[in-house]
């Protein structure tokens, strides 16, 4: 098959949608197919640290970059728009020209890009929309969604990364949808990653590892650290945080001076997050909102027991008591500190949660069986329609 990707998040913007971009593309083009990821150019790539963002020379597949890609704020998150005078002109020729069978599109409700990708399809192919967030009730969206659904009832295939989307899309567009969820690339983010030296010195590390957005709960994660250290003593524990944004300053000042030699501060990381990972004993996160948790599985897929908040997208990937433990209420910065005494007294219990994380994304996780799902969903859409 000939499959277009259409995205706003794309290397060197680092996140969720961007790394389930790639595995996707990846995979598919490792099973035989010509794939192209039609994304914007962003303008001001922001700073990593370990200097890889994946040029476009560097993957098995095509990237077409058309028009800009700006940052904007949305949903407690930053967002990238791309934006063009000719977008849509531009968008058929290039399905034209590839005689594209499939143009898959992420996050279908967004302007611009994605919502011009779904019309400007041609006739000859399916349209895909793959769904990733959770949102809550607005008057925007009251507002916009009679028009918005115009472009979603155009689709033929509506994917979901989790049920927790489903509850958000309803009251909008009424619509079935399939659930496939992201995937992960297990063979890199693996047990076998080398940690890093200078975080593997004989004190326990907690990792934090995401961007600096408010729903993602820094803060939280920053004053349940204090009170973890409060209880362990000096020279016992230390707080790993990867990542970066506009509130980094913010953070900062929120830690204590007693404790400020024991918070590593690593900047935003992009290919060696796994050594991130390997070189932690516990990987926490105290999110607010999350339509899936990539973050939790990529932490899984490195054997790492997690500590999170026990929201919808997380529960549908995680058990309590199996790969980690859940905690509720998101900002509960006493509940978070006491989960963490509890594995940070138990390396038992650490090894096992590891394993059974491990053994979870490798089984149901793996991009070689999610794009295994992807490829069967285009063959039904494909074939229910004769004339394609």
């Amino acid at each position: 098959m000939r499959i277009a990707i259409v995205t706003d998040y794309y290397y060197p913007h680092l996140g969720g949608i961007t790394e389930h971009v790639h595995g996707q593309a990846t995979e598919l083009t490792r099973r035989g197919h010509d794939v192209t990821v039609v994304t914007g150019r962003v303008l001001r790539p922001p700073p990593v640290v370990d200097g890889d963002v994946r040029p476009e020379e560097d993957v098995p597949f095509e990237v077409v970059r058309v028009g800009a890609a700006l940052p904007a704020y949305g949903n407690a998150s930053q967002t990238y728009h791309v934006v063009d005078p000719l977008l849509r002109r531009k968008l058929r020729r290039i399905f034209e020209e590839r005689r594209v069978d499939v143009v898959h599109v992420h996050s279908p409700y967004s302007p611009i890009l994605p919502m011009l990708g779904v019309l400007a399809a041609p006739r000859g192919a399916v349209r895909v929309g793959t769904f990733h967030s959770v949102f809550p009730r607005s008057l925007g969206l009251d507002l916009t969604a009679p028009l918005v659904r115009r472009v979603i009832d155009r689709l033929d295939g509506r994917i979901v990364v989790s049920e927790a989307c489903i509850g958000s899309l309803a009251p909008y567009f009424p619509h079935a949808y399939t659930v496939i969820p992201n995937g992960i690339d297990d063979r890199h983010f693996s047990p076998d990653a080398d940690p890093l030296p200078e975080l593997r010195d004989g004190r326990l590390t907690i990792l934090f590892l995401g961007r600096f957005d408010p729903r993602n709960g820094l803060d939280t994660m920053i004053r349940a650290f204090a009170e973890v250290r409060r209880r362990t003593g000096p020279d016992a524990v230390r707080l790993a945080v990867v990542g970066d944004g506009p509130l980094r300053g913010r953070y900062e000042r929120m830690v204590p001076p007693e404790i400020a030699a024991d918070v590593h501060w690593a900047g935003r990381v992009n290919h060696n997050r796994p050594r991130y990972y390997a070189s932690a004993d516990i990987h926490c996160t105290p999110c607010q909102r999350a339509s899936f948790g990539m973050v939790l599985l990529e932490a899984m897929s490195c054997g790492r027991p997690v500590v999170a908040s026990r929201i919808s997208g997380f529960q549908l990937l995680m058990e309590h008591g199996r790969q980690g433990l859940m905690i509720s209420p998101a900002e509960s910065v006493e509940r978070f500190a006491e989960g963490l005494m509890y594995l940070i007294d138990r390396p038992e219990e650490r090894e096992r949660m590891g394993r059974e994380g491990r053994r979870t994304a490798v089984t149901e996780y793996a991009w070689s069986r999610i794009a295994e799902r992807l490829e069967a969903h285009y063959l039904d859409l494909l074939e229910r329609e004769p004339a394609r």
